[in-house]
């Protein structure tokens, strides 16, 4: 089942409303005709409605890879930092070949050593210093998620290439082993009500009321009482449930 695009639709129906508005005050404001402005205030919102919907929509498109392949960095690099040493030695050993070794720490193909260090924060100089330390043939390599500039020139120093999470993600998608479920998907996501309240801090009371208080009070100045009244009671009952709530 696709799942339903609530931003586009949102933005959309927005950009629909406040074009709406827009021509059906300035119509009625000027031809003191509240059909033909309803008329002209329709046709903006359909006309407007659909431009904003073919503009984010292409925006989206044009992102939607990018943000895929960001997000499944993310979830790849804490997959890696989660799991097991073996696990990950396993995982690159099938990845680097049939000729590719296991050998304590690290994996063995074609005459280079790899080994791995991931973790959420940065490759520091001590991992480094570890792996320069290792006595072995050949070239080494270090695969980590992301690497601290002193440790990238230490590592540069001692010919020892650092392979971060981007060359990582394209190694594994590239020979289709990203993992099919990742760790972090199976942590539970908190619900919509705890994610609404957790937008609403004290520190929205303040602003909330007073635009509210002054929408209220231009009400009393405006041909057009109604959307001040509505939209000032909005802001002032949002206020007191950010401040009631926290």
């Amino acid at each position: 089942m696709k799942r339903l695009n609530l931003p586009l639709i949102l933005d959309t129906l927005f950009a629909a409303a406040c074009a709406f508005l827009l021509f059906f005050t300035a119509i009625r404001f000027y031809t003191k005709s509240a059909a033909i402005g309803l008329i002209f205030g329709a046709l903006g919102g359909v006309l407007f409605g659909t431009l904003a919907f073919l503009y984010i929509s292409g925006k989206q498109s044009k992102s939607l890879i990018i943000s895929k392949d960001e997000k499944q960095k993310k979830l790849l690099a804490l997959h890696l930092s989660l799991s097991r040493d073996d696990d990950i030695k396993s995982l690159f050993k099938k990845c680097l070949g049939d000729d590719a070794k296991i050998r304590g720490k690290r994996v063995i193909c074609g005459g280079v050593s790899h080994f791995f260090s991931f973790k959420m924060q940065p490759l520091t100089e001590d991992d480094v210093a570890r792996v320069i330390k290792f006595k072995c043939d050949g070239e080494k390599k270090i695969y980590c998620v992301k690497s601290s500039t002193e440790a990238a020139i230490l590592a540069s120093n001692f010919s020892i290439e650092i392979v971060g999470i981007d060359e990582v993600f394209s190694t594994l998608k590239k020979n289709e082993m990203l993992p099919e479920k990742y760790v972090y998907e199976e942590a539970k996501k908190p619900n919509i009500l705890k994610r609404i309240k957790l937008r609403f801090s004290r520190k929205l009371c303040a602003p909330l009321f007073w635009s509210g208080a002054a929408l209220l009070a231009l009400s009393y100045f405006t041909f057009f009482p109604i959307y001040y009244i509505v939209s000032g009671g909005i802001m002032i009952i949002l206020s007191a449930v950010a401040l009631v709530f926290n």
